[in-house]
Parts: structure tokens; sequence; C-alpha cells
């Protein structure tokens, strides 16, 4: 039989004592209500591990209010937590708390070792609970008839949230010799399509079981252009050199699309029902590539990109849809050209393309670099590649973000986005660049023959 300690005894012993203390004909009712219904954390303490100027080790304790990490009561599982984990190094020895309950509050260890037996404790918010593993927090009715039994757990994330975690995946030997590229992700894995020097396709695809890759010939895409790739849900869509537009389920079969309404069309962005392409310095739209019709811009048409062009379709948090396009106008430009079109609903036939026209004072714009890639990432967009025109930056020197959708481009201000020094090397050899990002929230860069992954620790974060 399990002991208690002698203050748990006497908790529920108190209906009896209590009851002598009436008169015998006076009959007393205690209340069968006992829960727990709010849970909160105090004040807690953080070691933060910094360097000296010195460049010396150096660890910092700071203090904060977690009120933005709630403390979630689940009545049906009877357990407790912040679905929100604490940053990183948050201290849990001592920890005070505040609990509001109806009934007699004890607690005690839980995950009890065998053969271990601790005795509840009465609850008190004066004192400090050591939180860095589970507790019970058990509540006893006044009449001591009824019971409930809580596991208590808080939740401390084990990486630090602004960081990134970069891996080189390897050498690639089926990406050697290749010209233009283009990797997106397929399946929800990485592939790269790639021209060989006679002018061929290639389609090179990973393995999610091993990490292999695997070189496919392909079929009916001579003269293909791998820069203008577009994914439209399981389709994908290319141009040719010679003005043809080609289709694939697969990126291996290629088969043409019906002739477009104007030569030497190119395509350069695809939403879930249309492609787009320019020709003749303007842009049209296509639905599955039969018939074109030309855009509406609410800027002149010369101001639209002709090299170093990418785009990307994406949907908003608050379920608009936007395409963004960016690249370069001529040789000369330093600083990039972006247009965008967005639109609620299925319907954009009607939207028109905004022109994001410079500002003068504008310290933030993007810079047109060598391999120049944007990518959908942290509720933004991130642009990255090679050197810029301008002299200033080096390949992958650093990576930028634009938290509103392509108007302004900066790095991240608590650099959680830092290159890894030996994929900046690599990088700065390197011919081709091409990036995409998968289902994970994995940024992936396939440079020349080497292959990279890295991740904002938060954004893989498990959501509860």
């Amino acid at each position: 039989m399990k002991k208690y300690l002698i203050p748990l005894l006497v908790i529920m012993a108190m209906p009896l004592f209590l009851t002598s203390c009436f008169d015998d004909e006076e009959e007393v009712e205690y209340s069968e209500k006992c829960y727990i219904s709010s849970f909160s954390l105090g004040t807690l303490k953080r070691s933060n591990f910094l360097k000296t100027s010195a460049g010396m080790d150096s660890v910092v304790t700071t203090s904060y209010v977690p009120t933005g990490f709630p403390m979630t009561i689940n009545h049906r599982t009877l357990t407790i937590e912040n679905l929100d984990s604490l940053p990183v190094h948050t201290r849990l020895d001592q920890v005070l708390t505040t609990v509001a309950f109806e009934g007699i509050l004890v607690w005690r260890k839980a995950n009890l070792e065998a053969g271990e037996d601790t005795a509840w404790t009465t609850y008190s918010s004066s004192d400090s609970l050591d939180l860095r593993t589970p507790l019970h927090f058990r509540v006893v009715s006044d009449s001591g008839n009824s019971g409930r039994t809580y596991t208590v757990k808080v939740n401390v994330h084990q990486q630090e949230g602004d960081s990134t975690i970069w891996n080189n995946m390897g050498q690639v030997e089926a990406l050697k010799g290749l010209g233009e590229r283009k990797l997106l992700i397929w399946n929800q894995q990485p592939m790269v399509l790639a021209c060989k020097v006679d002018g061929s396709l290639v389609c090179i695809t990973r393995s999610a079981a091993d990490g292999t890759w695997t070189e496919h010939l392909t079929s009916g895409a001579d003269n293909a252009l791998p820069g203008t790739l577009q994914q439209q849900g399981n389709t994908l869509f290319m141009s040719t050199s010679q003005g043809q537009v080609v289709v694939s389920s697969d990126g291996q079969a290629w088969t043409s699309c019906v002739v477009p309404a104007m030569e030497g069309v190119r395509l350069v962005a695809a939403s879930d029902q249309n492609l787009y392409g320019m020709a003749n310095g303007k842009l049209y739209r296509s639905n599955n590539c039969g018939a074109w019709e030309e855009e509406t811009l609410d800027d002149k048409g010369e101001n639209l990109p002709t090299s170093l062009l990418n785009s990307v379709y994406y949907t908003l948090e608050n379920g608009s849809r936007r395409i963004v396009l960016i690249g370069s106008r001529n040789d000369t430009d330093e600083t990039a050209t972006v247009w965008a079109k967005g639109w609620t609903g299925d319907d954009e036939a009607d939207a028109t393309w905004i022109y994001y026209t410079p500002n003068e004072v504008d310290k933030y714009r993007c810079p047109v670099m060598e391999n120049l890639c944007i990518v959908p990432y942290d509720d933004g967009l991130q642009a990255l590649g090679g050197a810029t025109r301008d002299g200033v930056h080096t390949a992958l020197d650093r990576i930028l973000h634009s938290p509103d959708h392509g108007i302004s481009w900066k790095t991240y201000e608590n650099d959680d986005m830092l290159v890894d020094e030996a994929l900046q090397a690599v990088a700065q050899q390197s011919k081709y660049i091409s990036a995409a990002v998968d289902d994970e929230q994995f940024l992936w860069i396939v440079l020349d023959e080497q292959v990279w992954r890295g991740r904002i620790t938060r954004l893989g974060f498990e959501k509860k």
C-alpha cells in the first residue's frame, strides 16, 4: 500500500474533523468539485551564450515573463503543457507557478523510477518547483470523494530558433559537365533538369529512401531551356530555343503544346490555372498552353525583366494568390526589376501586373546577381545567387529576405540565415547556382555538382 505524507492524510480527513465541530442535527454538504482551471509560470531565467569582444565565451543570464507561452489544460487527457516551446536555454530548476483550482491541491514528481516512493506535497504559490521533469498535480474535492491527477510538462526548445543549420549533401556525379539547369521539388524530393553540351536534356532525381541521385534520359525536349521551367501542380512546362512550349508529367517524356499565337514566346511564370510568357517585350497569359492573351500592366513594358528571370507563385496567409516576377532589364542594371500580380478567388484574368517602381531613397532594393534565385520562404521571399553586378557582394556571402513580398530586401537583423563559410567557398567557385524549398522548409541549393541543404531552425520546430 502506497504511503502518503501527513499533509495529504490531513487534507483527506478534513471533512471528518470539520463535521465533529458542528451540531449533530446540522447537516454539512461539501463540494465535489476538483479541477484545475488555469496554470501559469512566473518569471523565468535564461542563459545566453555569447562571445566577448576578445573572442572569449561568456554566459549572461536574463529574465523574462513567459506571457507568450501559455500553459494549455486538456481536461480529457488530464495534461497541462505549453504548446509553443520556451526559448532554448530557459532554466526550469526553480520556477514559481500560479494555479487556480477547485478543491485541495497537492503535487509530486511524475515518472517515478522503479521502487521510488515520492510523497505528495501541499501546493503553495510561494514554493519554487523543479519543472525540468514532469510533475503530477492532484486535486481532491472538499468532500474527499473525488479527485483528478494532472500531468504538468513544460516544453523548452533544444535548439536556437534564430539560426540556420547547413548540411553538405555531397557531390552528384551526374551533374558534372552540365550547362544551364533548374532545381525544383518534385514528389517532395529535389529534381534537376539540365542541358548537356550537345543540347539534350537530362533529368536527375533524388531517392527519398537512400539519398542517391539517378540520371534519366529524356525525349521530346530537344533545344529545351531549363531556365524557363514552370511547375503547375503535377505538370511541367518548358520553352525551347525555337519558341515552342513542351509539357511533361514526369520530367522525362515531353510533348509539344499547341503552337503559341506569337513567335519566340518564353515562359516566365505559372499559377494553378495559367502560364505566363514573354514575347516582343509584352507579357502574355495562356490557359493550359492554348490561346495566348496579352496581360494588363500598370507601367511600360520596357520595364519588364529580360534576363536572370525568376518567378514565384504562392498563397498568402489571407488566402489571396500572388506571383512575383524578378530579373534584370538589361546588361547594366545593378538592381533587379520586380513585378507582382495578386488576386483572390480563382479568376486571375482581370488582375493587373504592378511594377515596383524604384525609389532613389530606397536602400533595400534587390541587387542583380549572377544566377539570381528567389524562393518563397519564412513568410516572405528570399533572394540568393552569385556575385552582385555592382561588385559589392560575392556569391552567397548573404541571403536576402523580403517580408513584404518583393518590395524591400534585407539581411536578417538577427543573423538567423547566415551562410556556412564552406558553402560560401563552394559558391564562389561555382558557375551555376539553383535553389528550391521543400515542404519541410529546407532550402536546397545546387552549386555545379555539389548539393547543400539548410533551414532556419525555428521553421522546423514541431507545431502541436
